[in-house]
């Protein structure tokens, strides 16, 4: 059976279910659509781009608790500034939405069935989380990594992360303890495709670098204060990195003798769910 939530900007959920009292009553296309350009070789042609649109969602929703069930709705949107749709048909994905449309209608045996329109705005996106674990002895050399998830053991700091998307995936680094100068870099057979380099150094502080274009930042905390780190990246690489589809190496250089916690989010992209 198919599930759906709204999560705004502040963390909040609403779900369609019976403990909400909004339930979706019917649900409108929910595919895909892409807006390729082509060029014409003599009636043969090549795709010269290709671009995600705007897509409309709709849905139809009904409010088993009627007109209060609707003002609940209404005040949650209100209250939020934006919201992702998470989406389960056969594992949870969600997309970055805005809220076009509610129509209202008169009650009907103690209930409400209204229009919902939504704009989705960007892939649909599943989040693969990674942790990444440095150990060193006393001598100060680096164990490999370990990892709770599914990816294969690394090698002399190095580690393979895949890429099963449809689009080139953001990644969201957060770093939490001693770093100095810490260091990310993405390669492929051996070749380097794009790096992070953050010039701050801490004994206790955190830093996150999120390369989801809605959201980009470089953060760092530190004794409680929280700072735009822009001005302290490295402008000569890229910092905000993606990853392409298919098997990448990740190198992780925190250049302190007892490493942060590195927790690594990849947001696989997909067109439909």
């Amino acid at each position: 059976m198919r599930e759906f939530y709204l999560q705004n900007n502040l963390g909040r959920i609403f779900r369609f279910n019976y403990a909400s009292g909004v339930l979706i009553s019917s649900i409108g296309d929910i595919g895909f659509r892409k807006e390729n350009e082509y060029s014409d070789f003599d009636n043969n042609y090549k795709k010269l781009s290709e671009k995600n649109p705007i897509q409309d969602l709709s849905f139809t929703l009904t409010f088993l608790k009627g007109y209060r069930g609707y003002k609940e709705f209404v005040d949650y949107i209100e209250s939020s500034d934006s919201f992702y749709l998470y989406y389960k048909s056969i594992e949870w994905k969600y997309c970055y939405v805005e809220v076009e449309e509610l129509s209202k209608t008169e009650l009907q045996a103690g209930s409400l069935e209204c229009n919902l329109k939504l704009k989705k705005l960007s892939y649909w996106y599943k989040d693969v989380i990674q942790e990444i674990n440095i150990e060193v002895d006393s001598t100060g050399k680096s164990y490999p990594f370990t990892y709770p998830y599914t990816y294969s053991n690394s090698i002399s700091g190095k580690v393979s992360i895949t890429n099963n998307g449809y689009a080139k995936a953001p990644l969201r680094i957060l770093l939490s303890g001693a770093f100095s100068n810490p260091e990310i870099i993405v390669s492929k057979n051996g070749e380097t495709l794009s790096s992070m380099k953050i010039y701050y150094t801490t004994s206790s502080g955190s830093l996150e670098v999120n390369s989801f274009n809605l959201h980009q930042k470089i953060e760092i905390k530190e004794n409680g204060e929280t700072i735009n780190a822009y001005e302290y990246q490295d402008f000569s690489v890229d910092n905000f990195l993606f990853i392409p589809r298919g098997t990448v190496t990740l190198e992780f250089k925190p250049n302190v003798s007892q490493p942060p916690k590195c927790v690594i989010t990849m947001m696989e992209g997909y067109l439909s769910n």
